[in-house]
């Protein structure tokens, strides 16, 4: 992670969300993505400018710690954090979610490597906060994961839960099969996980029957 005066301006709009927009750009000749955290006008400004600055920091060092754990994220090229910017890699691929809707083995297989990234992130304390597949793309035969903006840090069995039940949430909203991924994605967190998994997965059930009694 570095700080620099040198890049190219953002100009292409790709999302607006919530909390950020996504632009395309380049970064000294490479193809790049400029996030901007947009401020909130129902904040204090003072308050506003620290919120974005501090969410700035942890979603690029849960990036360096999710790379540091084995787990592909884009390089980051620069963080502006006046500016309230990250820069980084653009990844050029289909999502998991494109590569499961197609269904067959390449799908299932992604799904059981969906659960080992969420292994080892978990594993190295890391909440993602946003696990859809629309939030990992293929490349090169390669799950990179992105956007940690709701993400942060943690290690117990709650937060863990929290975060593979929202895995979970969003597999069922978006694929018909489901239950099938879901099933190799929990393979796939045990390799990883080992006997930490299996209260993890408790934490799941316990967080769905909640729901049903809401």
């Amino acid at each position: 992670m570095f700080l620099s005066e040198s890049r190219d301006a953002a100009d292409v709009l790709l999302k607006r969300g919530a909390e950020a927009e996504l632009r395309r750009s380049e970064f000294l000749g490479r193809p790049a993505v400029a996030k901007v955290r947009v401020p909130k006008e129902y904040r204090l400004p003072a308050l506003d400018d620290e919120l974005r600055r501090s969410r700035i920091r942890m979603e690029a060092r849960l990036m360096a710690d999710a790379r540091g754990a084995g787990v592909a994220v884009p390089i980051l090229y620069d963080i502006d954090v006046a500016r309230h910017t990250i820069t980084m890699e653009f990844i050029d691929g289909p999502t998991a979610k494109e590569v499961l809707e197609r269904g067959g083995p390449p799908a299932v297989e992604v799904a059981r490597e969906i659960g080992r990234i969420v292994g080892r992130l978990h594993r190295a304390g890391i909440i993602h906060g946003d696990l859809t597949t629309s939030n990992m793309i293929l490349r090169e035969g390669r799950i990179v994961m992105i956007d940690f903006s709701l993400g942060g840090k943690a290690d117990d069995a709650e937060s863990r839960g929290v975060d593979l039940h929202l895995l979970r949430e969003a597999l069922t909203s978006a694929h018909a099969r489901a239950p099938t991924y879901y099933r190799e994605v929990l393979r796939g967190y045990r390799e990883i996980m080992k006997t930490e998994a299996a209260a993890v997965i408790a934490k799941v059930r316990e967080i769905e029957s909640r729901g049903r009694y809401t």
